[in-house]
């Protein structure tokens, strides 16, 4: 029986990808993937984006339709809020959010496992190995420095520091990839968010390239571990660009499908059913 080996690369943008030429992360069947855009917000963002990738669902049956969420029930509001851009443009203006978390005592959070409110891939589907995923894993960013991006970006000295704590989290995970590929699954996903993280830091610069490069060898070495029968899912939840994210992601899948233009969403099915032997 075919498993499904999900490769997820934070920021991954698919026309550097392209135009390096990189063979091992342009599989059989390649291109752009839709991705959900809530949460108030004019870009892709991670938790929300990562979320509807395992569930196969947009935010609003998923839940996790914000970027970051205070765990109370006033989060059902500030949902209500973002959904409707003329109210959430009057409240920002107001800034209630900062009077109203002034009064309360809350400090918002980014979401967690128990803010899904519906089954993942790898509830559904056992045995599962998940890596590094966001919301459904831990809070990754109690040990990734995301907020230091702009930092990085403006002091060298810091710059350093900044990727020498990235690349350490990132030698982790791999590790615990390699070890995982020996393991037993049907399912094992690996979220890898040094592509984002250095790409904001080094977008337009030759270390960017460098970077992609070293992630399409890691691909190459991952597929040299797996059984030719076994379905290579490269996905991302956002492209990269000069001013931010771009509004759309990258997949790349080892055998043609024939997808045009999917949903981040349409893939749930499609690993169940390989990994089920339904396909």
């Amino acid at each position: 029986m075919a498993r499904v080996c999900i490769l997820g690369y934070d920021g991954l943008e698919h026309t550097l990808v392209e135009t390096l030429g990189l063979r091992s992360l342009m599989q059989r069947e390649h291109g752009r993937v839709r991705v959900p855009i809530a949460g108030g917000i004019d870009d892709p963002s991670t938790p929300i984006v990562w979320t509807s990738f395992i569930t196969g669902q947009p935010p609003s049956v998923h839940g996790v339709d914000m970027p970051q969420v205070w765990d109370g029930p006033i989060d059902g509001l500030r949902s209500f809020l973002r959904r409707h851009r003329t109210l959430y443009g009057i409240a920002k203006r107001l800034r209630l959010g900062y009077r109203v978390r002034g009064r309360m005592g809350v400090e918002p959070k980014f979401p967690s496992r128990k803010n899904i409110r519906c089954d993942t891939i790898f509830d559904v589907v056992k045995p599962s190995i998940a890596i590094s995923v966001p919301v459904y894993n831990e809070d990754l960013h109690r040990s990734y420095p995301v907020g230091e991006v702009f930092k990085a970006r403006q002091d060298p000295a810091f710059r350093r520091e900044y990727e020498a704590r990235v690349r350490s989290i990132f030698q982790r995970e791999v590790e615990e990839l390699f070890d995982a590929l020996g393991r037993e699954w049907k399912v094992l996903m690996i979220h890898l968010h040094i592509t984002d993280l250095l790409g904001h830091v080094y977008w337009g610069a030759e270390k960017l390239a460098l970077l992609y490069e070293e992630m399409d060898l890691l691909t190459g070495r991952v597929k040299e571990r797996l059984s030719p029968r076994d379905l290579v899912l490269i996905i991302s939840d956002h492209g990269m660009g000069r001013y931010g994210h771009t509004p759309y992601g990258f997949y790349s899948l080892s055998m043609e499908l024939g997808l045009r233009d999917p949903d981040i969403t349409d893939f749930f099915q499609i690993i169940k059913a390989v990994a089920e032997g339904e396909e």
